[in-house]
């Protein structure tokens, strides 16, 4: 998303993305996107889940589950990939992060997840 004001709702983002480069994503706020609400999402096996690009604005993302990001096989093959998860390059306190389920993250919160 590069836009404004958008929201991402209730989606499922799966299988996007190769090992190589490990740069592709499930849902991505990148630019200078801002005002942005990323949330209710199923985002899962892709090279990495949630990307927020470094020069984005102030956005939320909450109640997302990502989790399975890379897919196993990607993470037991290349353990090297810089794949995650959530991936937060925003400047601190520019992403509003609430109640989202994931287990890797990059500056971003990733609570313990409950069977």
């Amino acid at each position: 998303m590069v836009g404004h004001n958008s929201r991402v709702r209730l989606n499922t983002a799966h299988g996007n993305g190769y090992s190589e480069p490990p740069d592709d994503f499930g849902i991505g706020v990148i630019g200078n996107a801002t005002g942005n609400v990323v949330e209710l999402n199923l985002v899962t096996g892709n090279t990495n889940g949630i990307y927020i690009a470094a020069a984005v604005g102030s956005n939320i993302i909450r109640n997302n589950t990502v989790i399975g990001n890379p897919p196993i096989q990607v993470g037991n093959t290349r353990p090297e990939s810089r794949a995650l998860d959530i991936v937060n390059l925003s400047p601190p306190d520019r992403t509003v992060f609430d109640r989202n389920k994931c287990v890797t993250g990059l500056a971003a919160p990733c609570p313990a997840v409950n069977p």
